[in-house]
C-alpha cells in the first residue's frame, strides 16, 4: 500500500459525481438571479453543497467497503488508502462546517442543508437504505437532486416560496426519469446484493417505458414553464428513451450501449449549458478533471476519468 497522500482525502469526495450536483445548484442560482457572476455568496453555497455531499458519498463508500473491495473499484477506502475511522472524521468534520456556514443564508437554507444532509443518511444507511428500495430510491434522488439541490441555489438569492418547488417540477421529473435507467444497466448487480432497486422491481421493460413516459411529463413542463434550460437536455435525450424502450419490448432485453448513453447525455448537456450560464465554470472544470488525470496516474498509475469510464 502507497505511504499516506493528503489528496486522498479530497479525492474520496468524489468529485466527477459532484459535478452534477454543481449544475443543478447553479442553474438554480440561475433561475433566482438571472445572472452569471461568481458572487461571494454562490461560491460560499457551492462550497457548502461540496461539504454535504462529500460527507453523503463518503458513507456511501462506507456502507459499501466489501461490495466495492469485491468489484476492485472506489479502492480509497476499500483497500485501505483511507482508513474507516478516518473517513467517518472527515463526514463528520464537512456536515458541520456545511452546518456553521449555513447560518449566514437564515433558517430556510438552514433546513435544507439539514434535510440534505438526512437525506443523505437515510439513501445509504439501514435499516432505512433508500438507495435499496424500490420508487423511493427515485423520489430520493429526484428530491435530492431535482428540487433540494436547486432550492439551495435559489435561497442564495432570494426567499424561500413554496412556488419554487414548481417551478424545479421539470428537474424533478427529467432527473427522476434518467435515475431509473441508471438502475436499469446495475439490475444483476443490485440483484445479487439483494438491493431491490426500481430497476430490480419493475424489470428492464416497465422501468425503461415508465422512464419514457416521465421524460415526456419532463418536457411537456418544462415547455409549459418556457424553461429551455431543462427543455434542452431533456428534449435531445428523449428519443433515446423510447428507442431504449422501444428495443426492451421488441427483443426482452436491453440495449446496454444506449441506456447509459441515455444516462450520460442529459448530465453531459446540463453541465455544457451551465457552462454556458457561467463561463467561468469551464475553468473550475477543466482544474478538477486535469487534477483528477494526473492524481490517478501519479497515485494509482490508472488513466481516470476517460470517456469510455463506466
Amino acid at each position: 500500500m502507497s505511504r499516506f497522500n493528503p489528496f486522498d482525502y479530497f479525492f474520496i469526495l468524489r468529485p466527477l459525481i459532484l459535478i452534477p450536483a454543481w449544475n443543478f445548484l447553479l442553474i438554480g442560482s440561475f433561475l433566482a438571479s438571472r445572472h452569471g457572476r461568481l458572487t461571494t455568496d454562490l461560491f460560499l453555497g457551492l462550497l457548502i453543497y461540496t461539504f454535504v455531499l462529500g460527507g453523503v458519498y463518503i458513507l456511501n463508500q462506507i456502507m459499501d467497503i466489501e461490495t466495492d473491495r469485491l468489484n476492485k473499484k472506489l479502492f480509497l477506502l476499500s483497500s485501505g488508502y483511507v482508513t474507516v475511522k478516518a473517513a467517518y472524521i472527515e463526514m463528520a468534520v464537512l456536515w458541520i462546517l456545511a452546518m456553521i456556514l449555513s447560518v449566514k443564508f437564515g433558517v430556510a437554507f438552514l433546513v435544507l442543508i439539514a434535510v440534505s444532509i438526512v437525506m443523505g443518511v437515510m439513501y445509504s444507511l439501514p435499516p432505512v437504505k433508500l438507495k435499496g428500495k424500490p420508487v423511493l430510491d427515485t423520489l430520493a434522488n429526484g428530491i435530492g437532486y431535482g428540487m433540494i439541490n436547486f432550492a439551495v441555489g435559489w435561497l442564495l438569492y432570494r426567499s424561500f416560496e413554496w412556488s419554487m418547488f414548481l417551478r424545479f417540477l421539470p428537474y424533478f421529473l427529467s432527473i427522476s426519469a434518467v435515475f431509473i435507467n441508471t438502475t436499469v444497466v446495475d439490475i444483476e448487480g443490485d440483484r445479487r446484493a439483494s438491493e431491490i432497486t426500481t430497476g430490480v422491481f419493475l424489470g428492464p421493460r416497465v422501468s425503461l417505458v415508465a422512464s419514457t413516459f416521465i421524460m415526456v411529463a419532463a418536457i411537456i413542463s418544462a415547455y409549459v414553464q418556457r424553461d429551455y434550460i431543462c427543455l434542452i437536455p431533456a428534449a435531445l435525450s428523449f428519443p433515446l428513451f423510447v428507442y431504449n424502450a422501444g428495443y426492451s419490448l421488441r427483443f426482452d432485453k436491453i440495449n446496454r450501449k444506449t441506456t447509459i448513453a441515455s444516462f450520460r447525455l442529459p448530465g453531459l448537456l446540463f453541465t455544457i449549458i451551465t457552462a454556458f450560464l457561467y463561463p467561468w465554470y469551464l475553468c473550475v472544470l477543466l482544474v478538477v478533471l486535469v487534477a483528477m488525470r494526473i492524481y490517478y496516474k501519479q497515485r494509482f498509475g490508472m488513466t481516470y476519468p476517460t470517456l469510455a469510464q463506466g
